[in-house]
């Protein structure tokens, strides 16, 4: 029955549940590297690189990379299980994470290398949003719905203020960028 006592209850069951939580807090840091890479991608890729006109159909190719990696999903958690193949894709994600901040330290990365790192950080990410997603809804079967309303909210406005602390960092460099993402990963 719909009532406030049991949507007070379910939401505590929600926010008590280690599990579920650790995984939402990871979803949310991820989605903030994601919304900083919304935030963050024209000021990039037309700032930095003077993309101009083509910078939607470069941002489209980063973005089919996740669309591609989100696909074969399904099969590769069949094959590997969800919680090694997304905390491995974690690992990747890091790393790449952390190869390109490290460049990006040394000086200006070119366009291709640039593209070429964050791509294959962006295929890994297809692999740990819905994974943690998943796991975190696991334990929380019978109270589902609101579950999913909680977290989704979490994952939403916390990974928008991220995003946009991260598109604010902007100074002319990706250093900010990729410092936010090497964080947010490592978080």
């Amino acid at each position: 029955p719909i009532s406030a006592a049991s949507v007070i209850d379910a939401f505590r069951i929600v926010v008590t549940n280690r599990l579920s939580l650790c995984y939402t807090v990871a979803t949310t840091l991820l989605f903030g590297s994601l919304f900083g890479f919304i935030n963050s991608a024209q000021q990039i890729y037309d700032g930095i690189y003077g993309l101009g006109v083509w910078f939607p159909v470069l941002f489209a190719c980063v973005a089919s990379m996740m669309a591609v990696s989100s696909y074969a999903n399904a099969r590769l958690v069949g094959r590997f299980g969800m919680r090694r193949l997304s905390h491995g894709a974690l690992i990747g994600y890091l790393t790449v994470n952390v190869i390109i901040f490290a460049l990006a330290l040394a000086g200006p990365i070119p366009l291709w290398l640039f593209v070429g790192l964050f791509t294959i950080g962006m295929l890994q990410f297809g692999w740990i949003g819905s994974n943690f997603n998943t796991i975190a809804m696991e334990p929380l079967g019978h109270v589902a719905g609101t579950a999913s309303a909680v977290q989704g909210f979490v994952q939403t406005i916390g990974g928008g203020v991220i995003g946009a602390a991260i598109g604010q960092a902007f100074d002319g460099t990706v250093v900010p960028f990729t410092a936010g993402l090497c964080i947010l990963a490592s978080g």
